[in-house]
């Protein structure tokens, strides 16, 4: 008998960590929070970052231009509810200098890809697939290029030194264009439009609706990012109490849990998260 109770104990076990597991990356999670409505802190564009006079930058335009021609790009950002947000690819001067980058991947046979967790440019859905945007996107480029895709969580943080270091080949993770980042490595054509959002939860709809009502809040950014540099360049955001953590997706956590009373970040993975 107790050798039959055990056994039923540690299978409510298992089918309680299978819940969980599945609760991780579930959108309906965050059902009680919502964005402002109207207040868009910052219009951005997503490009692949890569190191300077990097000549892969030159090859990956060209087959992104390609993807978008062909319509693949298109079929993937539909697949994701990007279609409304893909950017025409433009051409644009090299800046390739020095050793090849390109042989160097070839070499090798992949090309290491920086990312971290963020729906739904990269992540792992219901099933365990690892699956977004950027994900599938950067297997087209792969396919072309003739490697195979070397997927590698990274510290955002420290993405650009990790970059130069060669531990990662590229930063494709919808990585914010910015005058700051081109000084240190060189970016793709942009391919997404994005925009900085704040997300509250549902029952502050009425106290927090504009960047004023939230100079007394509390908020939260992903370490390093473009959320986190839209709160320190906003007059009224600036003046509220700010915590950075270590990813988009925890900051979510902070405000569902009540740690934190608004998030900043990517449009992207708002829409993909939280309750319409």
């Amino acid at each position: 008998m107790k050798k039959i109770i055990a056994l039923l104990m540690a299978v409510c076990m298992v089918f309680a960590l299978a819940a969980c597991a599945g609760n991780e990356n579930d959108a309906t999670s965050y059902a009680d929070l919502m964005t402002i409505d109207g207040l868009d802190l910052a219009v951005e564009e997503y490009g692949i970052g890569f190191r300077t006079g990097s000549d892969v930058v030159d090859e990956v335009n060209k087959i992104i231009k390609e993807l978008y021609d062909d319509g693949t790009l298109k079929e993937i950002a539909a697949k994701y509810e990007l279609a409304d947000n893909l950017v025409e690819p433009e051409e644009v001067e090299s800046r390739a200098e020095g050793d090849s980058d390109l042989e160097y991947i070839k070499e090798k046979g992949k090309m290491t890809i920086g990312y971290t967790v963020y729906a739904p440019m990269n992540y792992t859905d219901d099933e365990g697939n690892f699956v977004g945007f950027d994900t599938e996107f950067a297997e087209a480029v792969c396919a072309k290029l003739g490697v195979e895709p070397d997927f590698v969580e990274i510290n955002w943080d420290t993405k650009e030194i990790e970059l130069e270091a060669k531990t990662i080949d590229c930063i494709w993770n919808g990585f914010t264009m910015t005058e700051e980042r081109e000084e240190n490595l060189d970016f793709s054509v942009p391919y997404i439009l994005n925009k900085q959002v704040v997300v509250i939860r549902k029952a502050d709809s009425a106290k927090y609706t504009d960047t004023a009502s939230l100079a007394d809040a509390r908020l939260v950014a992903e370490v390093a990012s473009a959320g986190e540099t839209a709160i320190a360049d906003d007059e009224e955001l600036s003046k509220a109490t700010y915590t950075a953590v270590t990813k988009q997706t925890d900051a979510l956590l902070e405000v569902k849990s009540n740690t934190a009373d608004a998030a900043v970040l990517d449009y992207t993975l708002a829409n993909a998260m939280v309750g319409k």
